[in-house]
């Protein structure tokens, strides 16, 4: 049985290694290529995902910025709701002021256009010290 089996060189087919070295080395410049295009994409990627995060750190940034902003100016509006208050009521004392003045010259007499102006003037020296 084994003698049909026998080894003979002679009968062995032929290989061409000019084709064998050509096709080794088609694939071995396509795994180069692909290779190559891999590290292309994942540096795409690397890239994006840094441009993300700088856009995303940079607005986080600008939302802080805006809370402190709105933060301050929300201080200032207590003060200046105050300042209005206290403005209002100066106003209302000057409008006193103005309209004792002006009774000076209803006045009937000097004694009496002098005692109003008496009268007037210690209001102004009071409200400016209060002032």
């Amino acid at each position: 049985m084994s003698d049909g089996l026998k080894f003979d060189p002679a009968n062995m087919p032929r290989i061409d290694l000019s084709t064998t070295n050509h096709l080794a080395n088609s694939v071995v410049d396509s795994i180069a290529v692909n290779q190559r295009e891999m590290e292309r994409s994942l540096r795409d990627v690397q890239r994006e995902r840094e441009r993300k995060e700088a856009a995303e750190a940079a607005y986080r940034e600008e939302t802080i910025r805006s809370l402190r902003a709105i933060e301050q100016n929300t201080t200032n509006l207590y003060t200046l709701v105050d300042l209005i208050s206290k403005s209002n009521e100066q106003q209302d004392v000057l409008i006193e002021i103005i309209a004792e003045v002006l009774t000076i010259a209803k006045a009937k007499n000097q004694a009496e256009a002098k005692s109003v102006y008496t009268k007037v003037m210690g209001r102004i020296k009071k409200t400016i010290k209060d002032a």
